[in-house]
């Protein structure tokens, strides 16, 4: 048996494969903030009991437990993380302070960033009194310039230490180039200060974290990770002893937000922030590949935010190398996904100006929107659903969470209607509106940044509010069909049984491979290929202590690479992993072509200027066999869809209230096509076919919709 788990604002999501008939098994439980673990067991109870176990005794029959949590990302948001002390070179003190100079706008919103009179910087992590000065210095090519004296580096970490730091953060100049001076800090801080004082108290060093140039975002990587180390550990260390003291002695992988997923050993805190998403557009890339999507969208609005995605078969334009991680830029390899704060639970109010808004704030889960009946007032999204007739108030979340419409329709009155002198349903389609219309400008903007045209992309709708706005979020990219897969409620946590063992290094380089002035193509491979293999030697070495021999792991090589005097870089898979001989280097070449090409337009392209790699990647894996889903059989009923019929109700659409065919999800086959307005519910997610769409189920328990006249 394995179980999955995801952890979102809203809901913890669960799936559970094991050996009973009938596929996994999944639940969703609310998330209790204070205490992740709480919704965790509650969901996995959930399933336990449905399945005929003790929660113990599933626990003691399960292999597996692949985790995405949100620990870092709430220690974050609270900032309640250590006192940190950071040790820099002389000289570049003020890196951090002054930061980038779009730090004041990374990470928010929109909307807040046209406020510019307001820009505001982030409150730092490390406060300027708690930066020390090394006099030292390397330079680029890691040769040693001035030495590091050991005197002191003990002088200004006993400063540190009397300024009251609870951890250090060791950021020199160029350490990712030469990294002997770090090193020589950290064995005076342990030599100084023995763990029996400090504690575990983290002593971090950039180069551990990120070889690639760039002092700002390197000293914020290492920065986040020691911010996020301790509380990390221990409320995770704490689940782990749980799991063992409940009878659990299978490993606890959790889920990395690279793509791929690691022991509690070999995760480092910062792989864990944004995790949960990752595990949907994973599972979705396997499910592309598998059934034959060659570009995908992937959508997930769960009850806080709506995550996107995309997916492209070969290409790697789905991971972000320099994503943003709350407020501050980083160089972790991510896979990319944009959040805007438009999930169920989104609260909808009213601005003098803009008029409608929705999110990015959320009511969350406690106390919920309005009908939850937990103490909310302000009116959300799943309001304005209820109002509008689209959710069976006895039924939502399988009737563990009845709904109270009249709760739903005083916030809604009280905050939008009367205002506006308006209907309760006009006010609650005007909601819907303005959050689908904010949903489909994230869709469009997320695939056309990336240089592709929407009209050709799939829409993937999961996640417990995907398919129940689907229509309405996909209609304005024109796309060809929107895809609901099996278990999309749960779906994120599904993708989580697919992903592999996964470790990526990279470091920064500087190889022209063409120079265009003297017509000169790279000659000395010697610092491509070293790098590679170093990078290969750490792969093993890293897999050997998991328990994987040299034969068991996968590697392929990626490279960032720029035209001559153009700032921008693109990364390409490398078609070689070694240079060695002209016709490798030209392969390289032609492959970064290629993609600027499919990025920006052949007209774009200019390929007599020269060509540079600024830097080296390698991705390391442990392949697995991604679980596919099953083949479903039919009954044979004559009567189509009708037999999936539960009756109807009354729910308003742009052109006014209709009786609205109602289905049963889990009684809808394989062939079955279904013509809205129609809904179509189970216990966990409502699919809402909208007048002008149709769908049908096909054999895999992928529910695919189509506009009638894109058809």
């Amino acid at each position: 048996m394995e179980i999955n788990v995801d952890i979102g604002g809203t809901f913890t999501d669960c799936v559970a494969t094991g050996d009973w008939p009938g596929g996994p098994r999944t639940a969703k439980a609310l998330t209790t903030h204070h205490d992740l673990a709480l919704g965790f067991f509650r969901a996995i109870e959930s399933i336990a009991t449905a399945s005929g176990f003790g929660v113990d005794d599933m626990l003691a029959q399960t292999d597996t437990i692949r985790y995405a949590t949100t620990l870092g990302t709430n220690a974050l948001i609270e900032r309640n993380g250590p006192r940190l002390g950071l040790l820099t070179t002389a000289g570049h003190e003020h890196t951090v302070p002054i930061g980038r100079c779009r730090q004041w706008a990374d990470g928010l919103p929109a909307q807040v960033t046209r406020d510019l009179p307001r820009a505001r910087r982030p409150e730092p992590l490390v406060e300027p009194e708690q930066i020390a000065v090394l006099k030292e210095r390397v330079d680029v090519n890691g040769r040693v310039l001035i030495p590091l004296r050991d005197d002191e580096v003990a002088d200004r970490i006993q400063d540190l230490v009397d300024a009251g730091v609870r951890g250090f953060v060791v950021s020199l100049l160029n350490s990712h180039a030469n990294p002997d001076h770090e090193r020589r800090v950290r064995e005076i801080i342990e030599s100084e200060y023995p763990s029996t004082y400090l504690g575990r108290f983290p002593v971090i060093l950039t180069h551990e974290i990120s070889r690639r140039s760039g002092e700002y975002a390197r000293t914020m990587t290492a920065t986040i990770n020691a911010y996020l180390h301790r509380f990390t550990a221990d409320r995770l260390s704490h689940l782990r002893d749980e799991l063992r003291r409940r009878g659990y002695r299978g490993e606890l992988l959790l889920v990395h937000n690279s793509g791929g997923m690691g022991t509690l050993a070999a995760t480092t805190p910062i792989h864990t922030v944004h995790a949960g998403p990752v595990s949907g557009l994973y599972g979705s890339r396997h499910v592309a590949a598998a059934h034959g999507f060659d570009k995908v969208v992937t959508t997930d609005m769960g009850g806080t935010s709506f995550d996107v995605g995309t997916v492209v078969a070969g290409s790697v334009r789905f991971y972000d190398f320099n994503p943003v991680i709350d407020r501050w830029r980083v160089q972790v390899p991510m896979m990319d996904i944009s959040a805007i704060g438009a999930g169920g639970g989104s609260i909808a109010r009213l601005d003098a100006v803009a008029g409608i808004m929705v999110g990015p704030e959320s009511a969350g889960s406690d106390p919920g929107p309005a009908c939850y009946g937990q103490g909310g007032t302000e009116p959300t999204v799943t309001d304005a659903d209820l109002v509008l007739g689209y959710l069976d108030p006895k039924r939502y979340h399988g009737g563990e969470l009845p709904l109270d419409v009249r709760r739903a329709e005083r916030a809604i009155e009280r905050r939008i209607a009367k205002p506006l002198g308006i209907p309760v349903a006009e006010a609650a389609l005007r909601i819907r509106r303005v959050v689908d219309e904010t949903m489909g400008s994230e869709l469009f903007k997320s695939i056309t940044v990336k240089g592709y045209d929407p009209r050709e992309f799939t829409v993937f709708s999961f996640g417990g509010g995907g398919p129940l706005h689907a229509c309405g979020y996909a209609r304005s990219l024109n796309a060809d069909q929107v895809v609901v897969p099996p278990h999309s409620e749960v779906f994120s946590a599904t993708g989580a049984a697919g992903l592999e063992r996964l470790h990526i290094y990279e470091q920064s380089v500087w190889e022209v491979l063409f120079n265009p002035l003297i017509k000169q193509v790279l000659a000395d491979y010697t610092v491509f290929n070293s790098v590679i293999e170093e990078f290969e030697t750490k792969a093993n070495q890293d897999f050997a202590g998991q328990g994987f021999g040299p034969d068991d792991v996968e590697m392929a090589v990626e490279l960032d690479m720029r035209s001559t005097g153009q700032l921008f870089v693109i990364t390409i898979a490398s078609p070689v992993k070694r240079l060695r001989t002209e016709a490798d280097v030209a392969a390289v070449i032609r492959a970064y072509f290629d993609e600027y090409g499919d990025r920006f337009g052949d007209l774009a392209l200019t390929r007599e200027v020269g060509v540079s790699i600024d830097a080296i990647r390698l991705r390391s894996w442990i392949p697995r066999e991604a679980p596919r889903p099953e083949v479903r059989t039919t009954t044979g009923n004559p009567t189509g869809a009708a037999a999936a019929w539960t009756g109807s109700r009354t729910c308003v659409w742009l052109d006014g209230p209709a009786d609205t065919d109602i289905y049963d999800y889990g009684a809808v086959q394989p062939g079955h096509h279904i013509v809205g307005p129609a809904v179509i519910e189970s216990a966990d997610t409502t699919i809402l076919v909208e007048p002008g769409w149709s769908g049908e189920m096909d054999a895999y328990g992928f529910f695919r919709m189509r506009q009638e006249n894109m058809r």
